[in-house]
């Protein structure tokens, strides 16, 4: 989850009022901020998502350059999904990123992914059958309670698959064309200004091994964590990722090793 002005949380949903105030409809219309007239209100979409098992754990806000409030992001986790490693310890727990427009300009926004507890390289996101978009209409409204659910179920499904893929094993070669493919992924066709196999270094112990979740979670932090990668010329890359390309990358990460399942 990305840690810029990020608010920790721990489940306190009056905190989590107080500190985003843009949840509050009343509030952004004291400030001129229009609602859609069929608004998904992220509030009640947290509520659902508490009542099947999610707690709240961190949350922001995004302004514009007035500092006009425009979104808010709100980072929730879920205790019984985990992802354990080959000791049978959780290694990543379930996360799901809510995002959501003030004005209604955009659609509501969910985001699975898993967190490795280890490491502060951020969610690790998946495909679309445990994303969902919801627009600001009527029927956007009518359909929230499936979309929500349906989130929910596969999220499940998806923490299975990520488990089995530590009992994969990847030989050198194969650790280096994946390496490529991820690299493409973020760069296109400018990843061969790169050396590829970087993208394999080992930052701790916990990274080290040959099996594809361990090998996915090398390439994965160090393709999206400032200051790791350094290019043919010799320049460390430190540019952030914004939050809509940091999902990007993880979910087409995520869905090129699940791939190799």
């Amino acid at each position: 989850f990305p840690s810029h002005d990020t608010i920790p949380l721990n489940n306190d949903l009056s905190k989590l009022k107080a500190f985003i105030p843009s949840l509050n409809k009343d509030w952004r219309l004291a400030r001129h901020i229009p609602s859609k007239e069929y608004q998904i209100e992220s509030l009640d979409v947290i509520n659902e998502l508490q009542k099947q098992g999610w707690y709240i754990s961190g949350a922001y806000e995004k302004t514009n350059s007035t500092r006009k409030i425009q979104s808010h992001t709100i980072n929730l986790t879920h205790p019984d999904f985990k992802v354990k490693n080959s000791n049978n310890k959780p290694d990543a727990i379930a996360t799901m990123l809510l995002n959501n427009s003030c004005d209604g300009s955009k659609p509501l926004d969910l985001n699975f992914g898993v967190f490795r507890q280890v490491c502060s390289n951020g969610a690790v996101a998946h495909d679309i059958t445990c994303s969902g978009k919801v627009k600001h209409t009527e029927k956007g409204k009518s359909q929230l309670y499936d979309v929500i659910c349906n989130v929910n179920n596969n999220a499940q499904l998806v923490v299975g698959e990520f488990n089995k893929l530590k009992h994969l094993n990847l030989n050198k070669s194969q650790m280096l064309s994946l390496a490529v493919k991820a690299a493409k992924i973020r760069f296109g066709d400018d990843y061969n200004k790169i050396n590829t196999e970087q993208l394999l270094n080992v930052v701790r112990s916990e990274d080290r091994g040959d099996d594809l979740w361990t090998v996915f979670n090398r390439i994965q932090e160090n393709l999206t964590k400032s200051n790791r990668i350094v290019d043919v010329n010799g320049h460390i890359l430190s540019s952030d990722l914004s939050i809509e390309e940091d999902i990007r990358i993880n979910k087409e990460l995520s869905r090129l090793v699940m791939s190799i399942n």
